[in-house]
């Protein structure tokens, strides 16, 4: 049995290697095509196991702590020191970290530090490690820790009677390694099985551009009976002697890729060896399913249907009128003429070359969206001041601001913004409140809105009501904070908003819906009666018109000083004076949290020490919740996995899969065509004029290319901008806002794109010509013309 398997391998070996070798010129398509899939895999693994290696030894290198606990009085301290939890030596599951502080490489000095609050009462802050082995990992013993000392009726800490909303706690980044390696597993399966998807989808385009010009001879075959499985054990054969010619190369240039990718980062290189396993079964797995559609769909049809087909097999429409052609100008009339019957085949290559064009611009596309998140500014401290004895205002902002001043002069604080103080306008303590505005203010197809048809208000013009809004309220130092996070359109703006005035934004939902300008007006509805007689089961426009009609408002007159062009936004955002702002919601401006931003060029031990002194400020008040976020610390690792250029990387190498495309159909289409060209010469066409039927068909093809670049390049990237900027943030995003992206499509590679598919779609045409002048003298040709004239 086994014998008979060996057998059955050589032989098909054989018949395949024979098969590819004496047609190589047609295969070499193949052969590229296969290494640009094999490539695409190889990238992938090779950066995915350096990511990992990134993740790991980058948190490593700077945290040595999983839990950082706050706020403790020294009893509570005492029970989390001694592990009070543990009733044996064996159940112990955290300790306190220990520093070396004598340089002498031994860990000597428990990290617990002592304070007192404004009230003189002993605070402790401890730094803990956790344990982890077979039977319970860091995760298991972070939950364990904190039902037994914080959550449990009868935890430890609640027995000192201190309530459990005064002890912080927060998680370094080395609690999250495991789940970011986690991630990025995720991150690596999720675009596995995209390029799974794209490398089936381009191998069997090229297949059945194969299979459709040898209609033909597969119909004499299957006269002589083959069957679906003779026709695809012939294929996939051919296809797996060039999947194990390719493999090895492929994933030597891979290495080579992510090697210098890698290199600007300073992290040891690593390869996994079990990619050449991976890379072989990924490329397998390809040709396999890109073979067998193909193969079963050619195995259905009749075989007289295919041997008829063959001057229809470049997917050809048959005339149902003859054209007296001669009578036309020749060749322009003629090429013209003829396209309409190659309308299907020039559809289909337009689509499955182009598409990788588009696909190269969006990969492009999506590799500024990653970079721009990580650019984007995001806090790296959050103040929160709910259980604490002190209120927000800007004497607040001056200290915290003090508190950044590094050895070099620089600040290191560069922000500290009043954050969760909004409120939106459906939700207003006054009561439901919306604004009204101008309706040619109003972007077309933008929805959300109301017409107005009441008079209470001063303006004139057709109204559009909304409470797609979010209230908030600004001090003068808030505004510098717009400023200092770079938001556009508060550039020029000054440093007080009068009363009567707002600075607004121009989105709701990260899509430009306004297009006011400065000095524009809008009108705020203040409550001045309510009514609770409106149906509970009203919501969105209906319940907006349903409180418009029933409730009683005043409607105030507001200016436009400013307006955000780039600002996320869920809800559209109107900052107010902080006394219009008590006029319309009733309350006073207040910040129960801060958002303090730091200079992202930051070491990680210059943050450690702004962060020093913050606690230290908190400190001095009680219960100050102080969060570090390790947003710059996320932010350099997802830097080194280079995931930005992985991205440009295999969008080259789809974009080098368009030429395949072009070339390898263009050139089997012309030579189909090249008895019909030895016809026309018979009937006294030159060689000049089939030349122009040539070019007049690279030219169709340039053009057309043009189009349908730019047009699926424009509808892919738009998709992609609507995605990160709106799908994503409604939907999985817990605030309903998020980073805004701006759309736009890179101009080089929209030049880049339209460059190779005007090229390749003109050369394709060109230089098949070139080989047919070459050969027109040859008897395979039917020795047709004999020069220029």
């Amino acid at each position: 049995m086994f014998g008979r398997f060996i057998e059955y391998l050589k032989r098909s070996f054989t018949i395949a290697w024979k098969s590819i070798f004496f047609n190589f010129r047609q295969y070499i398509f193949f052969f590229v095509a296969v290494l640009i899939v094999q490539m695409f895999f190889g990238v992938m693994t090779i950066s995915t196991d350096n990511n990992d290696k990134v993740e790991r030894d980058s948190v490593s290198d700077a945290y040595d702590y999983h839990i950082l606990v706050t706020n403790l009085n020294e009893d509570q301290m005492i029970a989390v020191k001694t592990n009070k939890g543990a009733a044996f030596t064996n159940d112990i599951f955290f300790k306190v970290l220990k520093r070396d502080t004598n340089g002498d490489g031994v860990a000597d000095k428990e990290m617990i530090t002592e304070y007192s609050n404004e009230y003189g009462d002993k605070r402790y802050d401890m730094y803990l490690v956790l344990n982890e082995d077979e039977n319970a990992s860091i995760a298991d013993n972070l939950a364990r820790f904190k039902e037994e000392y914080f959550e449990a009726p009868n935890g430890y800490l609640q027995q000192q009677g201190v309530k459990t909303d005064e002890i912080f706690m927060y998680t370094s980044p080395l609690m999250n390694v495991s789940s970011n390696v986690a991630a990025n597993r995720a991150v690596y399966i999720v675009l596995s099985l995209v390029l799974f998807a794209l490398s089936v989808f381009l191998m069997m385009m090229l297949y059945n551009i194969r299979v459709n010009q040898y209609k033909f001879t597969y119909g004499v075959y299957m006269t002589f009976g083959a069957d679906f499985k003779m026709l695809f054990n012939t294929a996939f054969w051919e296809m797996f002697v060039i999947t194990t010619l390719c493999f090895i190369p492929s994933v030597i240039f891979s290495t080579i890729i992510v090697f210098v990718m890698y290199l600007p980062s300073g992290f040891g290189f690593t390869f996994p060896w079990m990619v050449f396993i991976w890379v072989f079964l990924f490329s397998v797995a390809v040709v396999t399913v890109a073979v067998f559609f193909p193969m079963r769909v050619m195995s259905v049809r009749m075989p007289m249907t295919l041997i008829v087909t063959e001057d229809n097999s470049n997917l050809v429409s048959s005339p149902k009128e003859s054209k007296n052609v001669f009578q036309k100008k020749f060749p322009t009339k003629y090429e013209l003429i003829s396209s309409w019957r190659f309308r299907k085949y020039s559809t289909n290559l337009l689509l499955t070359a182009i598409v990788f064009c588009a696909i190269f611009i969006m990969g492009l596309y999506l590799a500024d969206i990653y970079k721009t998140d990580l650019d984007y500014q995001r806090a790296e401290f959050t103040i929160n001041l709910e259980h604490g004895a002190i209120d927000y205002d800007d004497t607040m902002s001056d200290e915290l601001y003090s508190l950044g001043k590094l050895d070099d002069g620089r600040n290191g604080i560069v922000a500290v913004e009043a954050a969760e103080n909004y409120i939106e306008a459906a939700k207003n303590p006054k009561g439901a409140s919306h604004i009204l505005v101008d309706s040619s203010y109003i972007k077309f197809l933008r929805f959300g809105f109301v017409s107005y048809d009441g008079d209470d208000y001063d303006g004139e013009g057709s109204m559009k009501a909304t409470n797609d809004v979010l209230y908030n309220g600004i001090t003068d130092e808030q505004i510098k904070v717009l400023k200092g996070l770079g938001y556009e359109g508060v550039e020029d703006f000054g440093d007080t908003l009068p009363q009567g005035s707002v600075i607004i934004g121009d989105s709701v939902n990260n899509i430009r819906t306004y297009k006011y300008e400065v000095g524009d007006s809008i009108w705020v509805a203040i409550p001045v009666k309510t009514s609770g007689s409106i149906d509970s089961n009203l919501s969105g426009n209906r319940l907006l018109r349903a409180q418009i009609e029933a409730n009683t408002y005043e409607y105030k007159e507001f200016t436009i000083a400013a307006i955000l062009t780039d600002i996320p936004s869920g809800f559209l955002p109107i900052y107010f004076n902080t006394a219009d702002y008590k006029e319309i919601t009733g309350t006073d401006f207040e910040a129960k949290k801060l958002n303090v931003y730091v200079d992202p060029d930051l070491t990680a031990e210059e943050v450690s020490v702004i962060e020093g002194r913050l606690r230290d400020w908190g400190h001095q008040y009680d219960s100050v919740d102080i969060e570090d976020t390790y947003n710059l610390a996320t932010r350099n690792v997802s830097y080194d996995k280079h995931r930005s250029e992985l991205y440009i990387i295999i969008s080259i190498m789809l974009l080098v899969i368009s030429p395949i495309m072009w070339f390898f159909s263009q050139s089997l289409y012309y030579l189909k065509r090249e008895q019909e060209f030895n016809i026309l010469q018979a009937f006294g066409a030159r060689v000049k004029d089939i030349r122009n039927i040539y070019l007049q068909g690279g030219l169709q093809m340039a053009g057309l290319s043009l189009v349908v670049s730019v047009a699926l390049s424009y509808l892919g990237s738009y998709i992609l901008f609507y995605m990160y900027n709106v799908i994503i943030p409604n939907y999985f995003s817990t605030t309903g806002t998020h980073i805004r992206y701006t759309f736009y499509m890179p101009w080089y590679a929209i030049l880049t794109s339209v460059v190779v598919s005007v090229a390749c779609g003109f050369l394709s045409a060109y230089l098949p010509y070139k080989s047919y002048y070459k050969h027109r003298f040859t008897l395979e040709n039917g020795g047709a013309g004999s020069g220029e004239d």
